[in-house]
């Protein structure tokens, strides 16, 4: 489990329509492999979400399925889809995680 978490297998999912929710996030993205985890924050204000969201994929051949396709829609939205960049922190706090196993 520690590999998993040593390598960056989050993706960025951009443009992600209203009518989206991680449960239809989660269904789409398991074509392309198994889904550790979706994050899809909330604006507190409004009661939407930010159309955008993180999917934490659990091999690296499924983020790159994902990433090797040119159009993901979902739901006639045209999602954006990249690798998501780890900050300085993040990419901290992941050795520092793993240091401890």
């Amino acid at each position: 489990m520690a590999a998993a978490w040593s390598r960056n297998l989050q993706l960025y999912v951009g443009r992600v329509a209203w009518t989206i929710g991680q449960k239809e996030l989660k269904e789409y993205f398991n074509q392309f492999g198994p889904v550790r985890k979706i994050r899809l924050p909330w604006n507190k204000e409004t009661g939407f979400h930010r159309q955008w969201a993180i999917v934490t994929m659990r091999t690296e051949e499924g983020m790159n399925n994902a990433l090797g396709r040119d159009t993901h829609l979902l739901e006639g939205s045209k999602m954006l889809v990249q690798r998501k960049q780890m900050n300085t922190a993040e990419s901290f706090r992941t050795r520092s995680e793993n240091s401890l196993e």
